[in-house]
């Protein structure tokens, strides 16, 4: 079988000093009731900035501006034999979270602070980029 390379993209959206993550849903069979940023795949020909907007707006219902691409990181899921490279980028929501409508792939989404990461369910290199994004925004304040 030969190996599946995918391209995702991640929003880091702070919301009140509080970054928005969504915990996938319990039936899906990557990482279940894990936490991360929303966000997802990029499809042929899409370019990643749109790639992102549509996928916040699939997961949350809210609607983003995309800023700057902060960070990047690969995985292996070798049960689909498939790599995915992941292009996080800062974000800034242009809808109140209030209106946040998830869809059928994620259970919940939380606001937390960087204090706050090690309490959630994140894979390793979820928690990493989110720590390299509160780090980037820290930096330019």
């Amino acid at each position: 079988m030969a190996n599946i390379q995918k391209i995702g993209v991640s929003a880091f959206i702070l919301v009140d000093d509080k970054l928005l993550i969504v915990k996938r849903a319990a039936n899906e069979s990557f990482l279940p009731n894990y936490y991360e940023m929303p966000g997802g795949k990029i499809e042929y020909g899409e370019k990643p900035e749109d790639a992102l907007i549509r996928e916040v707006k699939e997961e949350t219902s809210l609607d983003i501006k995309v800023n700057s691409p902060y960070s990047t990181f690969s995985y292996v899921n070798n049960v689909k034999n498939k790599h995915t490279i992941d292009i996080q980028y800062i974000c800034k929501s242009e809808s109140n979270v209030n209106d946040v409508k998830l869809s059928e792939e994620q259970d919940s989404f939380e606001l937390i602070e960087e204090k706050d990461i090690d309490k959630y369910n994140i894979s390793d290199e979820m928690k990493n980029a989110i720590k390299k994004g509160f780090d980037f925004l820290n930096k330019i304040k």
